[in-house]
């Protein structure tokens, strides 16, 4: 009895590891599930933006992943990428276009070509896209007319309705059940209700607000640039009020927290000038004296969630860039080539 009743449990165990292989097999991960991911805007009038991918953890660098998933490459100026659930979206401002491919192979899906007109940046709200629209160009006046956000069915891909904003509206961010957008233009940021698609809401920010970073107690922070000066801002969403906001170095660009929202880093490059990463608590009060990172044509900034590992997109003129890696302290890691004029970070866990 002890011999069959050890064979029995061994069938047993055989069936379960066989079947926990099979379910493995059936569920393959793609080449780019993970990693790093940089957008590279490219040269406006050639049209070459790419994306590219690093994997910290064999440093494993593709320049242009879409041509090697599609064996073509796209065309366009790509101002940013935007990851949700199995699609990433590709969003090519000068082409009014958004590439949409697989998330983790980067193999085509379909091109959204309609109902979009200079689009900046995208998030994800009640099942539906939602892409800022710089509107139309007027080349007499050197402005944009007729922002907008346009509302994108997931399902079809189809551009299903349009909400007037105020100009230039930039970062998109999805807390909670409501959207916010930047108009950087125009000081500022609206609230957006995804159930009904309207503007229900806003704040008046310091300066033009450009993108967001989310804290550890669900309040927003802002970067705010108006060419000749610069504000954080920090938004309270539960009563929509400017909580608190502060002056900072002049060119503030961009702005990124770590995973546990306890810190906030943000980057100052007025052109033309040097270039700064600060780095301050999110209980903070007023802006740090001193910044971390120094350099030049710095132009992007991210930061990896696994790590706090800081990640800077330099410029290098009309040629490729380079991403600089820093610890959370700024000192410097390393560094890998980038494409031309990279701008921003994706990172996939």
């Amino acid at each position: 009895m002890s011999l069959i009743k050890n064979l029995y449990l061994y069938t047993i165990a055989l069936a379960i590891g066989l079947s926990a292989c099979k379910k493995t097999e059936e569920t393959p991960h793609g080449e780019f599930a993970q990693g790093v991911f940089v957008v590279n805007e490219g040269n406006f009038q050639d049209a070459d933006g790419t994306v590219g991918y690093y994997d910290p953890t064999d440093g494993t660098i593709v320049q242009n992943i879409y041509e090697k998933a599609n064996g073509s490459s796209l065309t366009g100026h790509f101002q940013s990428v935007y990851f949700a659930g199995e699609y990433a979206f590709i969003i090519d401002d000068a082409g009014s276009k958004i590439e949409v491919v697989e998330a983790e192979t980067f193999k085509h899906v379909a091109t959204i070509n309609e109902g979009l007109n200079t689009p900046r940046y995208m998030t994800v709200a009640n099942g539906k896209g939602y892409v800022s629209n710089w509107g139309e160009y007027d080349a007499t006046n050197y402005t944009y007319l007729n922002p907008y956000v346009a509302v994108i069915d997931l399902t079809n891909f189809n551009v299903i309705q349009s909400i007037i904003t105020d100009n230039g509206v930039e970062g998109m961010i999805t807390v909670g059940n409501k959207i916010y957008a930047a108009a950087s233009f125009s000081n500022v940021v609206h609230v957006i209700d995804p159930t009904n698609d309207a503007i229900t809401g806003g704040f008046t920010t310091p300066g033009g607000p450009r993108q967001f970073a989310e804290d550890n107690t669900g309040k927003l922070w802002v970067v705010c640039y108006d060419y000749a000066t610069a504000s954080l801002a920090r938004l309270n969403l539960s009563n929509e009020l400017v909580e608190t906001s502060f002056s900072v170095s002049n060119g503030a660009l961009a702005i990124a927290a770590n995973k546990a929202g306890d810190k906030i880093y943000y980057l100052c490059a007025p052109y033309g000038a040097s270039a700064k990463v600060y780095s301050m608590e999110s209980s903070a009060t007023f802006a740090p004296l001193e910044p971390i990172i120094n350099g030049d044509q710095f132009y992007g900034l991210g930061v990896d969630p696994k790590n706090e590992i800081i990640y800077v997109a330099r410029l290098n003129g009309s040629n490729n860039g380079t991403v600089i890696r820093y610890s959370s302290d700024g000192t410097e890691m390393d560094n890998f080539p980038a494409g031309r004029f990279p701008n921003g970070f994706v990172f996939r866990e």
